[in-house]
């Protein structure tokens, strides 16, 4: 089996049960069997591209969601010309208080086929490892607006096009530096309402001790200024040299 067939199977099964469906519910909607339904998602046999289109349609999610495939043997666009998101891939965390635990996701940068300054995001949210993207709780698609210091991101939750997810970073002065903002949306359980939370998104893999913790967590500062201004405020570029994972 191919590994671009292992990719398209595995997001049918993720896209396929976000849905709340089973394989012989979706089998009977796309008219495949159920075995033949089970070797798509194995990646055990190739799909053609009218069943892939079909498959799409019926999940309500766009072709490209299913194909993000990214071939070893091609060499990456150039992106747009940025002080700090130059790269194609980056690595973002925040602490979510709601389960008292990090939350880690890549961040994958496409430039756009018109050649404007806007740039293609895929997100996959919540990751015990950065290795199986697959694994990912969420998927959130859309595009990102870089400037000199501060850099704008707009995304949809591919599972939930009623969750959208903004996130404004301002670009660190030290490309060593992870950079530091915040991330707006709805929350979920134990509360649905606008919520906004502090990230960082980095370059490399950053090792989770208790510096990167404190980094991730609203501060005496933080807390201060919320008090003062009656609102979130990130004042500062992030000068912290967090530990890079080896």
């Amino acid at each position: 089996m191919s590994e671009i067939s292992q990719h398209v199977g595995q997001r049918i099964k993720k896209y396929r049960k976000s849905r709340g469906l089973t394989i012989q519910q979706f089998s009977q909607m796309i008219n495949k069997s159920k075995a033949t339904l089970s070797k798509y998602e194995n990646g055990t046999i190739t799909i053609d591209i009218e069943t892939l289109l079909d498959i799409a349609n019926t999940l309500e999610i766009e072709l490209v969601h299913l194909i993000d495939y990214e071939s070893p043997n091609i060499k990456p666009e150039i992106l747009p010309k940025n002080t700090y998101f130059n790269k194609h891939k980056y690595y973002m965390y925040y602490y979510d208080g709601r389960i008292k635990k990090v939350v880690r996701s890549l961040i994958c940068l496409t430039p756009t086929q018109d050649n404007s300054r806007d740039v293609m995001v895929m997100l996959y949210n919540g990751l015990d490892t950065f290795d199986h993207l697959e694994k990912c709780h969420y998927i959130f698609a859309g595009t990102m607006k870089p400037y000199d210091t501060i850099t704008h991101f707009y995304l949809t939750n591919q599972i939930n096009a009623t969750e959208k997810m903004y996130i404004c970073i301002l670009n660190p002065m030290h490309a060593s530096s992870p950079a530091v903002g915040l991330m707006a949306g709805i929350g979920s359980n134990p509360f649905f309402a606008p919520i906004a939370i502090k990230t960082l998104i980095s370059k490399e893999i950053l090792e989770e001790n208790d510096n990167f913790i404190n980094a991730l967590k609203l501060n005496k500062e933080d807390h201060h200024m919320i008090k003062y201004y009656n609102m979130v405020v990130i004042n500062c570029h992030n000068s912290l040299f967090l530990d890079v994972k080896k």
